[in-house]
């Protein structure tokens, strides 16, 4: 792509009057095939996966999936028991569906958390994404995940056949 086209690809989504530079839009909602590229603990205390699309019309684009465990929020007031339970529940999906192990120590420790999803990285998924709109601050909108594991790798060097030199016809 010429940056000619690449300067009408960006332009044709950014308002120079008032849109921010360094915005990022994020993925729209939808099912992606997706990459774990990199698990780390967020500034916020967050576990904090980075995954990139790797098929259909957004290959390349990146996903911050970031999971809270806090019981409280930055402000010390209790977090409903949905929202906890939600979350609870989002890292177990992920962990199943990544093949992570979680140990009951690591639902102490987020640097445990961390430790044990990096097992994943490069492993596939399916993600199911949905946006919802923020009230109050309507740039960062509510994002619903849904995952589910990828049944057959086609780069995994267990399930190609085996060729014996009776197989092939010359």
């Amino acid at each position: 792509m010429s940056l000619r086209d690449r300067a009408k690809n960006v332009m044709s989504n950014f308002d120079a009057t008032k849109d921010e530079i360094n915005g990022y839009p994020g993925l729209p909602s939808g099912d992606y095939h997706m990459a774990v590229e990199n698990v780390q603990e967020s500034d916020y205390g967050q576990l904090s996966m980075k995954a990139q699309v790797i098929e259909g019309d957004n290959t390349g684009r990146i996903e911050f999936i970031n999971i809270g465990l806090d019981e409280v929020t930055s402000k010390g007031q209790p977090l409903p028991d949905f929202v906890i339970d939600r979350n609870i529940k989002t890292v177990a999906r992920l962990a199943a569906v990544l093949g992570v192990a979680i140990s009951d120590d690591a639902w102490d420790s987020m640097q445990i958390m961390v430790h044990e999803f990096s097992k994943a990285i490069g492993k596939q998924f399916k993600m199911t994404l949905k946006l919802s709109e923020n009230k109050k601050k309507p740039q960062y909108p509510y994002k619903e995940y849904e995952f589910e594991e990828i049944k057959e790798d086609p780069f995994d060097a267990k399930d190609t056949p085996e060729v014996s030199d009776d197989d092939v016809p010359f």
